[in-house]
Formats: C-alpha cells, sequence, structure tokens
C-alpha cells in the first residue's frame, strides 16, 4: 500500500468520523426538540383536565345551593382522577360567593363565582380564575 492510498483511507476515516459526529449532534438535538413538544402536549392535557374538574366543582357547588341555601360547600373528595372542594359563602340578597379548587398531578386551579340562587335554582353571575399558590410538597428526610 502507498502512502498516498494510506492518506487516502485517513481522510476517508476522519470524514465519516465528522459525519456521523454531525449526525449524532442533529439527532440529539431532534431529541431534545421532540421532549419538549411532548413535555407541553402533557402540560395542555393537564390543564383541559384542570378547567373540566374546576367546572365541576362549581357545577357541584350551584346544584347543592340550589337544593339549599344553606349549603357550605363540600370537602376535598376524589373526582374524574383529580381532587376537587368548594366553599360556598352567602352575600346577601339571595347571591352567594363560590370557591372552587380542583388539583391534579401537582397542579391546581382555583375558580371564584358570584352565583344567584333562587328557590329550586342557582346560576353564576359570574366567574374568574384565582391565581393559585403553589402546592406544598413534604420535604424529604
Amino acid at each position: 500500500m502507498s502512502r498516498y492510498q494510506r492518506r487516502e483511507r485517513g481522510y476517508a476515516m476522519l470524514s465519516t468520523m465528522m459525519v456521523l459526529f454531525l449526525l449524532s449532534i442533529a439527532l440529539a438535538l431532534l431529541g431534545a426538540s421532540l421532549q419538549l413538544r411532548m413535555r407541553l402536549a402533557r402540560q395542555d392535557g393537564q390543564s383541559v383536565l384542570l378547567e373540566a374538574l374546576s367546572d365541576a366543582a362549581v357545577a357541584e357547588a350551584l346544584a347543592h345551593l340550589a337544593q339549599s341555601a344553606d349549603y357550605p360547600g363540600s370537602p376535598e373528595h376524589a373526582f374524574g382522577g383529580g381532587h376537587i372542594e368548594s366553599r360556598v359563602e352567602p352575600l346577601g340578597g339571595g347571591v352567594f360567593d363560590v370557591v372552587a379548587t380542583a388539583t391534579f398531578a401537582s397542579r391546581k386551579r382555583v375558580v371564584e363565582a358570584e352565583a344567584v340562587r333562587q328557590p329550586g335554582m342557582a346560576r353564576v353571575r359570574f366567574w374568574r380564575c384565582l391565581p393559585d399558590p403553589p402546592i406544598a410538597r413534604p420535604s424529604s428526610p
């Protein structure tokens, strides 16, 4: 084998290694991008579920409020894969303040609604999402 052929083989090996290196970088970037997209999709799904759970907590409170003006709310209980709770306070004149909380996958959504009660019926006048504090996680020893 001549010196020229060995140089060509060395150059071919170096070129091949460079192509493999660039390919591995491209695949690593693609993997990171897909991981980010999957995390965003999971968070979107959790947000939709949290929204549905908080709506369910408000609906549950309204159903009970329609039955009784003395309804104080529900303690936290499991519902739809998460947990919901509500607190109902009378404001006077058949108007009530309903604060509903939904928890799912270490995320929390708090909704406040102003409800109007008439005998056998309760409806929401307006509602808004409240800023929620992060859920306290137990500290590890």
